[in-house]
């Protein structure tokens, strides 16, 4: 048997590394055994950063080495060190690549393992690359480890990425984290030793661990939930790793017999794991004092997993060759997404946008568990299932009862799809699909089949936008200087353009409207005057358990956008006010049950105005970036004005939205900008 070990590997490649390849090389091999992984697999990772052998060389080597050794370690040299936020070309050769590697899961965590060590590397020489790997690392490759759950990894890069690109926003919450760390501390060690003194009086034998959440994680979340810091649940965490199985659901059991759990806050990832594999139960509880700490209870199996996540799961049951996994496959679809070729810049946002999406487990009526991104459909678990069962269905019966194929699924639900031999897919799914896997099989098979139909919807959606901007259009269309940019983007003909348009590959949007007709569009905040802005907050938009034309008003405390969950609440003045169904204010009302009634939107015209404070570093021009954005969405801004508080320079802003669905688009494009650091 060949000797793998990492002196062995060094005495036969000696002279074939520079220094700094070498460094990276032997923390490479490292971190792979740290990841559960063999000395097989290490020597891949060790052997990818060798300096290029010529024919005579490669001979020798094969000769000496296993041929599948080298072959490997060539094929993940292949994937260049190039900046995915460099340029568009970029991006795209990096996903391409990254698809090859999916054939095999260990060449993934290599590549992750070797970017997450030279972004280490520049940190600790202070390169002139660091801010360019920080976004890379955060962009795409974290969100790769994450969704592969090898922690070690994902966590790594954003702690060095967030301290590098948001300065600002780390040392002040480094800071308040600082402050009052000795305070968490004793209350964790605290609460550790009432937990192990709790599980040892009921034999039951474990070990605990406690952190203080991570900065990053803190971060994301503030900024996600607009929320203060001492409404984090999780900021305090402790860790029950149990031997058995059953002494996970006991241990819950004496945890929830003991402190006050938190309602909302249970998961039971154990019966229901998460898509990349992670097991563990999660509760929230409150002490007597009022402190709230996350408590995951788990198995060493399940810990070792959740620590390496695919990685681990691969030593276990895999060995030193196989596929991976569900997780693997899931990152293959979503790599190949046809949905984004146009802009693989939007590949990358999207990909960390998926990293964050919360699952839920459906079941066959055999009881197989599926696991779906929340709000996924009848149609998204069919395709799960099987693509010809996606394409074939005509309805579903969810819990034994008849639903709507836009259905949204629950945690728990019993799906049984109903199929017919003559059936086809619609169009119109592709506007409530939730999965990357139902999306693009509903594309590709338009693309197969119905190409002249997709043509003529391409070409009527994209006039109808053009219709919309006319008058900024007018004395610009020039047709021939049109078929010339069609070809410049890589379209032989305008049915090729129109097609693509319908298959998705190219979006539809203000944003390719700028591309195709870039004089006709110069970057402008157009502000309405407030006085010509009617907003009627008393308009009858609502039907209350059912029930129209009852005059309710929005409760400007949250006020509630269209197509949000609201709800209604009847004040002791018997006023009806809509409010958001997450109102913190409506939370902690002392209310009775019955001033609550149930309250939906109904199909209205009506538009309302939403505030935000937007906050960017000093010197950037924030106007011109909110007005491109508005711009962009069809979005009316009435009021924007510069301002300076502790939290840094930004803009007050008021806009006009249509619904929910849009307000959430511009708060995501606006969140995801470069130049933006908060919004509130």
């Amino acid at each position: 048997m060949f000797d793998f070990s990492l002196d062995n590997l060094k005495k036969i490649t000696d002279g074939k590394f520079d220094a700094e390849n070498l460094q990276i090389a032997e923390k490479i091999y490292k971190i792979a055994l740290d990841l559960k992984l063999n000395q097989t697999i290490a020597a891949i990772g060790f052997l990818s950063k060798m300096d290029k052998l010529d024919s005579a060389e490669y001979k020798k080597f094969t000769a000496e080495l296993p041929g599948e050794i080298i072959e490997k370690s060539d094929l993940l040299k292949r994937l260049s060190n190039i900046s995915i936020r460099g340029n568009k070309k970029n991006a795209a050769d990096v996903r391409k690549q990254f698809i090859e590697l999916t054939d095999d899961l260990s060449l993934i965590i290599l590549k992750l393992a070797e970017r997450l060590i030279v972004l280490q590397r520049a940190e600790a020489t202070a390169s002139d690359t660091l801010e360019e790997l920080s976004e890379d690392c955060l962009y795409f490759y974290s969100p790769v480890a994450q969704m592969l759950g090898i922690r070690k990894i994902y966590q790594g890069m954003e702690d060095i990425a967030f301290k590098t690109l948001y300065p600002k926003d780390f040392i002040l919450l480094n800071t308040a984290i600082n402050e009052n760390m000795h305070l968490y501390k004793k209350k964790l060690a605290e609460m550790e030793s009432e937990v192990s003194g709790l599980l040892k009086s009921n034999n039951i034998s474990a070990r605990i661990q406690f952190r203080v959440k991570r900065l990053y994680s803190i971060y994301r979340k503030l900024m996600n939930q607009k929320i203060k810091l001492n409404e984090i649940f999780d900021l305090l965490a402790l860790r029950v790793i149990t031997q058995e199985r059953n002494d996970c659901y006991l241990t819950l059991g004496l945890v929830h017999s003991k402190w006050l759990p938190i309602d909302g806050r249970f998961r039971d990832w154990i019966t229901f794991p998460k898509a990349n594999g992670y097991r563990s139960i999660q509760t929230t509880v409150a002490t007597a004092k009022g402190d709230k700490f996350e408590i995951q209870i788990r198995t060493e199996e399940m810990h070792e997993e959740a620590e390496y996540g695919s990685s681990a799961h691969w030593a276990y049951k895999q060995g030193a060759t196989g596929e991976g996994g569900n997780w693997l496959k899931t990152l293959h679809e979503f790599l190949e997404n046809d949905e984004y070729f146009d802009n693989p810049f939007e590949f990358f946002e999207s990909l960390k946008s998926e990293m964050r999406r919360n699952y839920i487990n459906v079941l066959t009526p055999m009881g197989e568990i599926i696991s779906l991104p929340e709000g996924s459909t009848p149609i998204d678990f069919a395709f799960a299932v099987h693509t010809n069962l996606g394409l074939k269905i005509t309805g579903a019966n969810i819990n034994h009862k008849f639903a709507k194929l836009k259905t949204e699924l629950k945690s728990g639900d019993v799906c049984e799809v109903m199929t017919s031999k003559a059936a086809t897919p619609s169009m119109d799914w592709l506007n409530f699909v939730k999965t990357n896997r139902a999306r693009n099989r509903i594309a590709r098979w338009f693309k197969k089949n119905q190409k002249e139909v997709f043509i003529a919807q391409g070409k009527n959606a994209w006039d109808k936008l053009k219709n919309q901007y006319r008058k900024k259009l007018s004395g610009h269309e020039d047709e021939a200087s049109f078929r010339k940019r069609v070809q410049e983007i890589g379209y032989e003909t305008l049915d090729d353009f129109y097609y693509a348009i319908s298959a998705r590959s190219v979006k539809c949007s203000i944003f390719q409207l700028k591309k195709m007709y870039p004089r006709a569009f110069e970057a402008k905040i157009e502000v309405k005057q407030k006085e010509k802005v009617r907003i009627d907050h008393s308009l009858p938009i609502v039907a209350i358990e059912g029930l129209r034309n009852i005059q309710t008003t929005i409760a400007r405390c949250c006020n509630p956008v269209k197509g949000e969950p609201i709800v209604a609440y009847i004040t002791t003045k018997s006023e009806i006010k809509i409010h958001s169904a997450n109102c913190r204010y409506l939370h902690k009302t002392d209310a009775n049950q019955d001033q609550f009634k149930t309250a939906e939107w109904l199909e209205s015209d009506s538009q309302q105005i939403v505030r935000y404070k937007v906050f960017g570093d000093s010197g950037i021009n924030l106007q011109k970036v909110i007005g491109d954005i508005t711009e962009n969405f069809g979005i009316s801004i009435v009021y924007i004005k510069k301002m300076s508080t502790k939290l840094g320079e930004g803009v007050e802003l008021e806009v006009i939205v249509k619904d929910y669905e849009q307000l959430q688009q511009f708060l995501s494009k606006v969140k995801s900008h470069k130049e933006v650091t908060g919004i509130k």
